[in-house]
């Protein structure tokens, strides 16, 4: 077995969390964070600005609200691409990479002088985030298995999934009191700042001998031995339609509360940013529930609730604004519950090719939310109908997949399976 701790041609690697003292892990916790949450920045803060870009670039809103699915493609070749990527040249080089892509792109969309420009920068940042992401999970699972992976996601997400609040209601104040291009500098920023400390603090942690040869064969390789797991395929499913019912409510809620509700944007951003502590919520509230219960069991749990709640928002749609938020912030809580659960079990068996495994989940998840568009187009503003109806529909099917595919029973508890760094 490789040594926890090593030397490489390129410096230190550490490739388990117990060699990493409180300082380093405090600093590990927090460029993990901000590396995942890269994506939300990259969502989030620009939902409030739809109507004035559609207004800067003389476009109707129904354009400006199908972009966002060149961000989707974006993450979803981005995923595609980091994950077996760096499972054969390493962490560390394709988090910099990522990184400070995603600080180049946002910067340049501050210049973005029509819309052609502006949907290819933003398919390219949203490639460096999703690169991001996937390059720091594979990092988690580098350093922890099981429980520990677990309880390391929980202490991320304690920071990172805070971004869903921040974002919108820093997007909505710059939009408040500027031109929307600001929120690009801001968060362009942002990224640079991450990049520079991560080429500072961000040590390797795949050792050489555990990489994927730097072949095609090699990469195919890591993508059979992760198809061939029947709980990592079904979760893989979970999460895609998962995904895809959050962003059915991103498409809505920006013009069924402004154009609807008749909310400003700066009040929209607050409002968004509500529903995103009930994310920040679901995340802490999914692993404590993971310390006394299994967590396999609790994925069940959430995903009938999550139903329920979709099935409120179809039938009080056309009601009020306090009903709708009600709505909206069980889902995201329901979404945010099994926030860590589901990569832990996913990646349980797959330390080798961790990049790979969190590569093609995420991948497969904005695949989805890519080809969702068509429907996201379709679906009504002025109400939850339509939008309620499909949460309730996918999350209802992710019950079935969890049920027939994944099989709860055959999944060992994490709370007591032994530590493995395979």
């Amino acid at each position: 077995m490789q040594t926890a701790l090593s030397k490489s041609a390129r410096g230190l690697v550490i490739d388990s969390g117990d060699n990493l003292g409180r300082k380093n892990l405090l600093i590990y916790i927090l460029m993990l964070a901000f590396s995942m949450s890269l994506i939300p920045y990259t969502i989030d803060p620009y939902l409030p600005a739809f109507p004035a870009i559609g207004d800067f670039f003389g476009v109707p809103n129904g354009t400006i609200q199908a972009s966002l699915s060149g961000v989707t493609i974006g993450l979803a070749f981005g995923q595609l691409f980091a994950g077996p990527l760096s499972d054969t040249f390493g962490r560390r080089p394709l988090l910099l990479l990522a990184t400070l892509g995603f600080a180049l792109s946002a910067l340049a969309l501050f210049f973005s002088p029509n819309l052609t420009f502006f949907i290819a920068l933003r398919f390219a940042m949203g490639f460096f985030a999703a690169s991001a992401d996937v390059v720091a999970r594979a990092i988690v699972r580098d350093l922890y298995h099981g429980q520990p992976m677990l309880k390391m996601l929980t202490r991320i997400f304690l920071i990172q999934s805070l971004s869903p609040i921040i974002g919108p209601i820093v997007g909505s104040q710059l939009v408040g009191v500027g031109p929307w291009q600001f929120i690009f500098l801001v968060f362009g920023l942002f990224g640079l700042t991450l990049g520079i400390f991560s080429l500072l603090f961000m040590h390797e942690t795949l050792p050489v001998a555990q990489r994927r040869a730097p072949s095609a064969s090699g990469i195919l390789r890591g993508f059979q031995s992760v198809l061939r797991d029947r709980i990592y395929v079904g979760l893989l499913i979970v999460s895609a339609l998962q995904i895809s019912a959050l962003f059915g409510y991103l498409n809505v809620v920006p013009y069924l509360y402004q154009d609807h509700f008749g909310l400003s944007a700066p009040e929209f951003g607050v409002w968004f940013a509500v529903n995103s502590i009930g994310l920040w919520l679901g995340v802490q509230f999914g692993g404590l529930m993971a310390k006394f219960f299994k967590a396999q069991w609790l994925m069940v749990i959430f995903l009938v609730l999550a139903m329920l709640a979709g099935l409120f928002l179809t039938l009080t749609a056309g009601s009020t604004l306090l009903n709708a938020e009600l709505g909206f912030f069980a889902v995201i809580f329901l979404f945010g519950a099994p926030a860590t659960i589901i990569p832990t079990i996913a990646l349980l068996k797959h330390g080798s090719e961790a990049g790979t495994a969190s590569s093609l989940m995420g991948t497969m998840n904005f695949v989805a939310t890519s080809i969702s568009a068509i429907a996201y187009s379709q679906f009504s503003t002025d109400s939850t109908a339509d939008v309620g109806l499909w949460i309730f529909t996918l999350f209802g099917i992710s019950l079935a997949v969890i049920l027939l595919v994944v099989r709860p029973w055959t999944i060992p508890d994490l709370r007591t399976a032994s530590p493995s760094h395979d």
